[in-house]
């Protein structure tokens, strides 16, 4: 959060797509809204940095401009990445800055955010069984099958037999 001096009231909110596909480009929509005590000298801005965790890599940075008066405002920072070529689960982190130019610090971290992503579509398990188990299986199947249905024709064959002697 920003210096109680000088933010008093700061709300941010991330919006970003729960899924997405392979190698496709994602925004990201932040909106940060506050009140900071603000004299008209230094001028005001929000950064949004999106962190991919599994690299630490800053994949994508952008700042929106509030201006000389940040006494109440509301800013979005949009940001654009592409998502990884493989399924998996992406971890990444939304780092949200109030930079307050020609202040003594600067930079205010606000928020820090950490999301998931589902890219691509979700692995199936995998089961690893012995061939010979499958085909085994398999082969008990078809037999139980095929023993049903001599059964079967057994008794309509009987039923029609029996029928045929209770007419005589």
């Amino acid at each position: 959060m920003a210096s109680a001096s000088l933010c008093q009231t700061m709300t941010v909110s991330n919006d970003y797509p729960r899924q997405a596909g392979l190698n496709q480009v994602i925004a990201f929509t932040t909106t940060v809204a506050g009140s900071c005590t603000s004299d008209g000298e230094d001028y005001f801005a929000v950064r949004v940095d999106w962190v991919d965790n599994a690299t630490n890599t800053v994949l994508t940075s952008n700042s929106t401009p509030i201006g000389y008066n940040a006494n109440n405002f509301s800013v979005t920072v949009k940001n654009f990445a592409v998502s990884p070529s493989a399924n998996q689960l992406w971890s990444l982190e939304a780092n949200t800055y109030l930079i307050e130019a020609g202040s003594v610090s600067g930079k205010y971290l606000l928020n820090a955010t950490i999301v998931t992503i589902q890219i691509g579509s979700n692995p199936l398990p995998e089961f690893r069984t012995d061939p010979i188990l499958i085909l085994s299986i398999a082969l008990m199947s078809i037999a139980l099958v095929s023993g049903c249905e001599f059964l079967e024709s057994k008794v309509k064959h009987r039923t029609r037999t029996r029928n045929q002697h209770e007419v005589r």
